[in-house]
């Protein structure tokens, strides 16, 4: 859960992922869908169906004994060379480094490292650096120090220096370029996107929900109706909904993209929409239960704290008249 989100964050969900899944082998017996449920608002889904994957692995071919070294948790899915390396250390008392980008930025700043990050010899250096700074007793303490200095002191614009243990040490403080380590020899350059998303309602008040499939990036997650652009939807649901409303705007991003979420809300006029993913309709009191991605969860969570139907799809008498929405053409 750690990877790539803060610790703040991770705090909730770890503590409801334990009272369900206590085990290796309570999380091996469960359903993925049941995974995704507790993990849902985390992001990053590729983590959780891996994890699910190495516990069965674990069960089934490791009798229930999750791998003591580096080297043996590093076969199992989702586990990489900085998981091994954290998992090793802090649990199992190995005596073997972890480099996330926590620790790159403050290593590189320490050493005033001049070589791109973005080389894969500078990330070996960065690699044996951190090995031979490891003490022989606790070294997963060490890593974890690293690990959390750049988490809450060493900030990749606003570095706390002044409250930094390693500022006497630190070569790039010295020569006062804090911030222009660790480099980089290319800048990340971001794709805009705008796509649109779909509430669509029944007589029931019920909205349509699409299963994603198992291989794709959101795999096994519910998602509103979805498309890459608003001619599509529209020639898509012109003959079973009446005209679609603007509801909200989502924004948000990932790996390259960054995306504007255009949503909008109708009603379905007839049987349901009939895609080629696994569709359910499902009442609003459900959606906190459903696993679905961050911008989609945050569909969900307007629609829950919204008490009433949107006007002017579904007027109702003595409800104070809202302010005209944008109408798509």
């Amino acid at each position: 859960m750690l990877q790539q989100t803060q610790v703040a964050t991770v705090i909730p969900y770890y503590k409801r992922w334990l009272k369900i899944f206590p085990s290796v082998s309570a999380l091996a017996h469960a359903p993925l869908s049941k995974a995704l449920e507790l993990w849902a608002g985390l992001g990053y889904y590729r983590r959780v169906r891996m994890f699910h994957e190495a516990a069965r692995y674990i069960q089934r071919e490791l009798q229930g004994k999750i791998p003591r070294t580096a080297e043996g948790l590093r076969k199992l899915p989702g586990i990489g060379r900085y998981t091994a390396g954290a998992i090793a250390s802090i649990a199992w008392g190995e005596k073997t480094p972890a480099l996330d980008g926590n620790v790159i930025r403050v290593l590189t700043r320490i050493f005033a490292m001049a070589q791109s990050v973005d080389r894969p010899a500078t990330l070996e250096r960065l690699w044996s650096i951190a090995a031979s700074l490891l003490p022989d007793k606790n070294p997963g303490d060490l890593n974890q120090a690293l690990m959390e200095l750049g988490a809450i002191v060493c900030f990749p614009l606003n570095p706390q220096c002044i409250r930094c243990p390693t500022r006497k040490s630190c070569a790039a403080h010295q020569e006062g370029k804090e911030l222009f380590y660790p480099v980089r020899s290319q800048k990340n350059r971001y794709e805009k996107l705008r796509m649109t998303a779909l509430v669509l309602r029944n007589d029931k008040n019920e909205v349509w929900l699409e299963k994603q499939p198992e291989q794709g990036r959101w795999g096994g997650l519910w998602m509103f109706p979805f498309w890459m652009d608003k001619k599509e939807m529209l020639a898509e649901i012109r003959s079973f909904c009446s005209q679609p409303v603007l509801f909200l705007i989502v924004p948000h991003a990932f790996t390259k993209y960054r995306v504007m979420l255009e949503v909008f809300e109708s009603l379905c006029k007839g049987e349901a929409p009939l895609r080629q993913l696994h569709g359910r309709w499902s009442p609003i009191t459900a959606l906190p239960r459903t696993a679905f991605p961050s911008p989609h969860r945050k569909i969900a969570q307007a629609l829950i704290a919204r008490l009433r139907p949107l006007n002017p799809l579904f007027p109702k008498r003595g409800v104070t008249k809202r302010k005209p929405r944008v109408r798509l053409t």
